[in-house]
């Protein structure tokens, strides 16, 4: 078993503080109210409103889903009741490059990612 000699704690032990302490500064994602792509683009149209993040979650077999971070809050975004979603990454990178003052740093969040399995 390694052990931080500083500490006391095992390696394993250190990691899991460390991360602890970092869950802990940036606070939990609530789910919001979904958005229209209008409304979204609405609410980048002001250059001093709050910042506004694009959030995509990658489907293999719908493509990306797109939501918006604001704030603490992620909103769906959806075209009549449906989610957003682009076929492949450039087609949302096209898309999102024509609302202004969205933030561009784009998140991908692949964690519930899943290859989808097809005919072999």
């Amino acid at each position: 078993m390694n052990t931080n000699q500083e500490l006391g704690v095992s390696t394993e032990q250190a990691e899991t503080m460390a991360n602890r302490f970092f869950e802990q500064l940036e606070p939990k994602v609530k789910k919001g109210r979904a958005w229209t792509f209008h409304r979204l683009s609405a609410a980048c149209d002001t250059p001093d409103a709050e910042r506004l993040q694009a959030v995509l979650y990658p489907d293999d077999g719908q493509g990306f889903a797109l939501y918006v971070r604001q704030g603490q809050t992620l909103h769906a975004i959806t075209h009549d009741g449906r989610p957003v979603r682009f076929r492949t990454f450039e087609k949302a990178l096209t898309t999102l490059a024509d609302v202004a003052h969205l933030d561009p740093e784009i998140i991908v969040d692949s964690s519930n990612w899943c290859e989808e399995s097809g005919p072999h």
